[in-house]
């Protein structure tokens, strides 16, 4: 038998064609039947039920785990979407040192994330999204002008959702990407695209703060310059020298949290 030729098959010149179609189908059928594990990698849990401040929203199949440090009277409120790798109960201490700051914080997680009911997607998160921001404006009578919402990472997916369609105060965006696949192929290359941030970000009429690490080595820096840019209403850039996409906290803490101050007066 001719084992070359039965693997590799006659050579023409549309086989290179052929090899590029086959390629381009078969990442086409990884990138839509498992992107929601490549988007998104719930940690254990990081909290219990028994938590301080926390609020279980529509407890049962549809139950969001929110963290609420309220307001004082009149002040503002971060409404917060965390990144795909981690959950309200790895942030407390971070909401603490915002909420000594000054600020209320209801911070939800997805489900699947933490105590939140459900499997991670994105109309999963839109959902929980909406769910929160009700809470607030129905619940606690927040007017929407004092919510500010922020989102990191993956968490940019559902505040541009929101921000184009509620009234808000503000959208801050941290390490935010113009598309989840677009953070690997940089340019859109398949169809099923996840949070097209890129799409909304035109849309969006409050004002924007985008915060960036220079050296963000999983969203580039470029793609939260060019959302930036998309904005047509009032914004603000910051970048944080030297900080990766998991250090920004770290190394940018006071800058960051000085930002969002002065964004949100």
């Amino acid at each position: 038998m001719d084992w070359k030729r039965w693997l590799v098959g006659t050579w023409d010149w549309k086989r290179p064609f052929k090899s590029l179609l086959f390629i381009y189908l078969s990442l086409l059928l990884v990138a839509c039947s498992f992107s929601n594990k490549f988007i998104f990698h719930p940690p254990p849990p990081q909290y219990s039920e028994d938590s301080s401040d926390l609020v279980l929203l529509d407890p049962g199949e549809s139950q969001v785990a929110c963290f609420f440090l309220p307001p004082d009277r009149g002040e503002r409120v971060l409404l917060w979407s965390h990144g795909n790798a981690e959950d309200i109960g790895a942030l407390k201490p971070l909401f603490v040192k915002l909420h000594a700051h000054g600020f209320g914080v209801l911070a939800y997680d997805y489900p699947g994330f933490g105590l939140s009911a459900g499997s991670p997607g994105e109309r999963s998160c839109f959902r929980a999204m909406d769910r929160a921001y009700r809470f607030l404006t129905e619940s606690e009578n927040t007017d929407p002008k004092r919510i500010i919402l922020v989102g990191q990472s993956v968490g940019s997916g559902p505040a541009c959702w929101l921000a184009e369609r509620e009234e808000v105060g503000g959208v801050v965006l941290i390490a935010p990407f113009l598309s989840a696949f677009r953070t690997v192929t940089r340019i859109p290359i398949f169809p099923g695209d996840k949070f097209k941030n890129v799409k909304r970000i035109g849309k969006i009429e409050e004002p924007l703060l985008v915060i960036h690490g220079s050296d963000d080595e999983a969203v580039p820096f470029a793609q939260g310059r060019r959302l930036f840019e998309l904005h047509g209403g009032p914004k603000q850039f910051l970048e944080i020298p030297g900080a990766g996409h998991n250090d920004i906290w770290h190394l940018g803490m006071r800058e960051m949290i000085h930002a969002i101050d002065e964004f949100s007066q």
